[in-house]
């Protein structure tokens, strides 16, 4: 059931996030790498890899996280990609826009703009900038919820980029001070989620990763009605796939399918090692991106356009190897639709 505002303006609830939320890159012009570059948002990409990820069966979107490049783009650049996306997707699926900023302020003028654009919700972690104790965090959530009543938050809770643990107590302090956070995107495997997700008493949707879905649906098989994926940027098919086979509670598909995920990205994080993957997180998913062929997302906007040899290499393959599965799932669709 919607949930509404005082006013009697509609927003999304927990329950109304269902299916696979595809994570977009922020399309680049060439030499948008270049510490001189101006209006670096490619929006013909923009406006065809939106369209091309609810065709293929994303049920909804997420724009301006860490792979959106949300800490690199100008003011005028966000608000230009804002429009494009919000438009091109003319309310046929959620799109929650990312308003992080440095600090309140600059996130309440952002959360301002895409509303009145449009938007259903935002993507929103926390100010990056000094590291937030567990009380500064709840205010920060409360306070957005307090002047955007009709806008849905989907909480951002990655630990390594934040540099917060977001523990079960968090979500515990923030149903009741945050009624405006309907979901999170998590990074949690199954052990924490599970302790979050009862903290959570059902009021929020912890949306966790395509290729950890599976385990999380099988301890908790009511509560994974969505995932999100940064891979759909290859193509969302096989992200797809194992979300319908969850949803079915066919879990010897999902187990094939999610089998399949990690053998495409088996050497994409850098040593199994989160923290360093943190480091080169949106290089490594740009690079991927434009291996896989799906979308041309472009160069990476500086500082963060440097990554090392090796790495760059294991993404590459890790785009082709997506590739190889988009073919995959693609076609048995086709076979089961014919």
């Amino acid at each position: 059931m919607a949930r509404f505002d005082d006013e009697g303006t509609q927003m999304l609830t927990a329950r109304d996030i269902n299916g696979v939320y595809g994570i977009m890159a922020t399309p680049a012009k060439e030499g948008a790498d270049q510490w001189d570059a101006t209006d670096t948002v490619d929006l013909d990409e923009t406006a065809r890899l939106t369209d091309t990820l609810i065709r293929d069966g994303c049920s909804g979107l997420l724009a301006l996280g860490t792979t959106g490049e949300c800490s690199t783009l100008t003011e005028s650049e966000f608000e230009a990609f804002t429009d494009c996306v919000v438009s091109t997707v003319d309310k046929r699926v959620p799109i929650f826009i990312g308003a992080t900023t440095m600090g309140t302020h600059e996130t309440v003028r952002r959360i301002r703009f895409l509303r009145d654009r449009g938007a259903d919700g935002t993507l929103l972690g926390l100010p990056m900038w000094q590291p937030c104790t567990e009380e500064m965090a709840v205010k920060f959530y409360a306070s957005l919820s307090d002047a955007f009543p009709d806008v849905a938050i989907m909480a951002y809770a990655n630990e390594a980029m934040f540099r917060f643990s977001f523990p079960p107590s968090f979500w515990s302090a923030v149903v009741d001070a945050a009624p405006t956070v309907t979901s999170a995107k998590v990074t949690t495997p199954a052990g924490p989620y599970l302790d979050c997700l009862a903290a959570t008493r059902n009021k929020i949707n912890l949306l966790t990763l395509d290729m950890w879905s599976l385990e999380c649906a099988q301890k908790a098989p009511d509560a994974v009605t969505a995932i999100w994926s940064t891979a759909a940027n290859m193509g969302p098919q096989p992200s797809v796939a194992l979300m319908d086979a969850i949803t079915a509670r066919d879990y010897d598909r999902a187990s094939v399918i999610t089998k399949d995920i990690f053998w495409a990205t088996e050497n994409f994080m850098p040593g199994g090692d989160p923290v360093e993957f943190s480091r080169f997180n949106l290089q490594l998913e740009k690079i991927r991106a434009n291996a896989a062929g799906y979308s041309n997302v472009g160069p990476i906007r500086p500082p963060y356009d440097v990554v090392a040899p090796e790495y760059a290499a294991n993404a590459r393959e890790c785009g082709r190897r997506w590739a190889e599965l988009v073919t995959k799932y693609t076609s048995e669709v086709s076979q089961k639709q014919n």
